[in-house]
């Protein structure tokens, strides 16, 4: 039995240092897809752009056709980053309503930029933890 277990944590130690031959190279990264396994269209950025659209969006437009009270971002399924884009875009809508109606094609061209400069952020290391896990 203690032979078993002997052998049994040899080769869970040779295992996990990386014994038993294989490739020089180092490992991709976390996260990222192999190389060129993926074209440059369905990279991990455009379906964060789609997410960060499609989870503001309704939110944004439920506010302009007359809902006061949205609730907390998390209430609404959003990340710190699209509440707070979310928050700076009804500013925007509600000075620029001040003046008259939106002009065509505002929510969608403004959502865009906005979730742009959100995956932008996300991708370059740049946004600030939330202190939130």
């Amino acid at each position: 039995m203690r032979r078993r277990l002997a052998v049994v944590g040899l080769v869970a130690v040779a295992a996990l240092s990386g014994c038993g031959g294989g490739s020089a190279e180092p490992p991709p990264a976390v996260g990222a897809p192999p190389s060129g396994s993926l074209p440059a269209h369905s990279l991990p950025s455009d379906s964060a752009l789609a997410d960060c659209v499609a989870g503001i969006t309704p939110w944004l437009q439920m506010y302009l056709d007359g809902g006061t009270d949205l609730g907390d971002y998390q209430e609404m399924g959003l990340s710190s980053a699209q509440g707070g884009a979310l928050r700076e875009l009804q500013r925007q809508a509600a000075a620029l309503r001040a003046q008259g109606p939106l002009p065509a094609g505002w929510v969608a061209t403004e959502v865009q930029r906005s979730c742009t400069a959100i995956v932008a952020a996300r991708a370059t290391g740049t946004t600030r933890p939330t202190g939130w896990p």
